[in-house]
């Protein structure tokens, strides 16, 4: 006779244990797939009812490590209401009273969070699944574990979020959560049309005027300085319904293309936080990239939204202008909506896409504005994944073999918009002693003048901003789209000495440079301090040049793990269009995004995807095989009401039970082998 082998599974519940003796023999027993119920493998691990909790700053010059102040109310206060459903996502209040759903029994967890779009957590909401509160919590105990190593989130010297910005975001998150409550009886009810993405947490760029919020401009000499009045972007994302939650890293008046500063200190990379995030809404796209939020506001005057989010793997839309606004997200289906919303940086006019997505003709390139500056292998790859991808699709797609402008021509008339400007007040607070507490290029700039009595630089060999207007314009006439690669590059080091974003000879020079006497000498300095930049980033500013849009999508991945995005770019007003390619590329699973916030499960390797009650998709594997444990003679199990234990013998097998109360007690077992009859005992 073989030996039997005892394993016990244990399910416990409140006034007894519910057994699955598996009996096996020498051979390991075949597990069989229970069809009818899905593993439920989340669980809470928000606690809404912790202490704030500091962290402490190991950078001396970094001041952005994050503390979260959790929620006073329970995260259930909201749901003393019947809750409500509704499938349509722009359906408003009036609607999504009629059908009531329960309230899910399993907790939202951070790790769902973090992988929903803007639009599906507001429509979480709006089904009264979760709440705002419970939402901003779950975002502040993201930013409380991201923060420390990305540096993203813009925080006091004490490492916590400005207090008055906590209490505020808790304040609008309860508004919105009674609002949602009372349905039709609120003072304001709620218009989900208006509002698509109410109650959602998000962060805005610190460069983005923000009650009680950074207004330093990321100038070591402004340190301290904050904002008594919201601006622009903060309160039109107020109006879209949003949770402001608090500011986002960025570079000295946002000049470079990495983000790093004296006073903020350098944004990590999600994807690798020993490399920046890019720049100059690298706070927000590695507050995007790591799950804090779902989606974070950026500004773009010379790529500042693009380059992050190419090398972090997100979606960068840069609408028509020169310097314009926009926020970094995930899924097109967000930067769609926020766009039709929106009221900022968005043309009176657009032009429609084609009913016939695939009549647009697509030119695409390998080089660079830069005759001298290859593009590198990864940026390559990118290209041609994505004109295979595109060719498949039914597109014409061609090769263009020379870029239509010449780089370092156009950067001599891009270089004279920074000139003065704010830089001049900056550069007015700095004495010699301390000039070098200012970028290098924040005090050239802001020293330097073209116009007027005191001018100082000569840019007379500049050419008309309008002569790459119409350059690109005449591209365009034979091409809808141009694809190329947002960045030649990925991510470049946070270590300077690794990837210096001013030569160090010319940084000097920089410094001084109110030595120079010449004023065309003093210009062709103030355009070479871009080459350091300009050589890993030379696309994206020939667009803010020409005011043509742009969009940055994420569709590829190196060797050693670092996204790099493709950049199309089109004729004015063609922003619908261009997300609407972009929509193709994420319709086709064509999107590198960073595992931990990706909103999509593919089933890989023969595994399985379901979906539970927010909507959320998981992927999971059933084992052909039980593992098999060594006899068990005896096994006790003890919850200090029951106590149950089972014996074993060859094929023997009994159990006795004892409880300390007076209750019927039921002891089930299953033997998914199938090779025995198992009794149920009651005592």
């Amino acid at each position: 006779m073989k030996k039997i082998r005892l394993k016990y599974v244990l399910i416990p519940a409140f006034a007894a244990a519910t057994l699955f003796p598996v009996l096996a023999n020498d051979n390991q027993a075949k597990a069989s797939e229970d069809k009818t119920t899905a593993p439920a493998n989340v669980t809470n691990t928000a606690n809404t009812n912790d202490k704030a909790v500091a962290v402490n700053n190991t950078d001396k010059n970094a001041t952005n490590n994050a503390v979260v102040t959790p929620s006073t109310s329970p995260v259930t206060s909201a749901n003393t209401v019947a809750p409500t459903s509704s499938n349509n996502e722009s359906t408003n209040s009036a609607s999504v009273e009629n059908k009531e759903v329960a309230k899910p029994t399993i907790p939202f967890t951070v790790a769902e969070y973090k992988q929903k779009s803007a639009l599906e957590l507001a429509k979480l909401i709006r089904e009264k699944k979760v709440t705002s509160t419970e939402l901003v919590d779950l975002a502040y105990k993201v930013i409380e574990e991201e923060n420390p190593k990305l540096n993203a989130v813009l925080t006091t010297e004490n490492g916590k979020i400005p207090h008055a910005i906590v209490e505020e975001a808790y304040k609008t998150a309860k508004e919105i959560d009674n609002r949602i409550s009372a349905g039709k009886l609120a003072a304001n009810p709620v218009n989900w049309d208006e509002q698509p993405f109410l109650g959602v947490p998000t962060l805005i760029k610190g460069l983005d005027a923000l009650k009680n919020g950074d207004s330093s401009y990321g100038v070591y000499l402004n340190k301290g300085k904050t904002s008594s009045v919201s601006g622009a972007v903060a309160k039109e994302f107020a109006k879209l319904g949003f949770v402001i939650l608090g500011q986002t890293n960025y570079p000295e008046f946002g000049t470079r293309n990495i983000t790093d500063s004296k006073l903020l200190g350098p944004a990590g990379n999600p994807w690798d936080p020993s490399r920046n995030t890019g720049g100059s809404s690298g706070g927000s796209a590695g507050a995007v990239a790591s799950g804090m939020v779902s989606i974070a506001s950026g500004s773009d005057a010379g790529g500042s939204i693009r380059i992050p989010a190419s090398w972090t793997g997100l979606i960068g839309l840069k609408p028509t202008g020169h310097v314009v606004k926009f926020p970094l997200v995930k899924t097109i289906e967000d930067a769609k909506t926020y766009f039709d919303k929106t009221n900022i940086s968005k043309p009176k006019t657009l032009l429609e896409v084609p009913k016939n997505l695939k009549s647009l003709k697509i030119a695409y390139s390998l080089k660079t504005p830069l005759k001298d500056v290859e593009l590198s292998e990864d940026g390559k790859k990118a290209v041609l994944k994505a004109v295979d991808f595109l060719r498949k699709q039914g597109f014409t797609v061609e090769e263009v073999n020379e870029f239509p402008i010449d780089g370092y021509e156009g950067i001599r008339t891009y270089t004279i918009g920074a000139i003065g400007g704010g830089y001049t007040a900056a550069t007015n607070l700095a004495k010699e002693k301390n000039k070098r507490d200012l970028d290098p290029a924040t005090y050239a700039l802001g020293t330097s003048s073209y116009k007027g009595k005191n001018a100082n630089t000569d840019i007379s060999s500049a050419k008309s901003a309008s002569v790459y207007f119409n350059q690109m314009n005449e591209f365009y006439k034979k091409y809808d789209l141009f694809l190329m690669a947002t960045n030649a590059v990925t991510a470049p080091s946070n270590d300077k000495k690794v990837d210096p974003y001013v030569d160090p000879k010319v940084e000097e020079q920089l410094y001084n440079i109110n030595k120079i006497k010449d004023p065309k000498e003093r210009f062709n300095l103030l355009v070479k301090q871009w080459e350091p930049m300009m050589r890993r980033t030379p696309f994206t500013w020939l667009f803010n040049l020409t005011g043509n849009p742009a969009i940055s999508l994420p569709v590829y991945k190196s060797a050693n793990n670092l996204p790099l995005g493709v950049m199309f770019a089109a004729q004015n007003n063609s922003e619908k269009i261009l997300l609407e390619i972009g929509q193709l590329f994420q319709d086709n699973n064509q999107f590198v995004i960073h595992p931990s916030v990706r909103n999509t499960v593919i089933s890989e390797n023969g595994n399985k995807v379901r979906e539970n009650e927010y909507g959320t998709k998981y992927e999971y594997s059933v084992p052909s095989d039980a593992p098999v444990a060594s006899e068990l003679p005896e096994l006790n199990i003890n919850n200090n009401t029951v106590t149950v234990t089972i014996k074993s013998k060859d094929k023997d097998i009994s159990a006795d039970l004892y409880s300390t109360d007076n209750k019927d007690l039921t002891l089930s077992a299953k033997d998914i082998t199938k090779r025995y009859k198992l009794r149920k005992s009651k005592r």
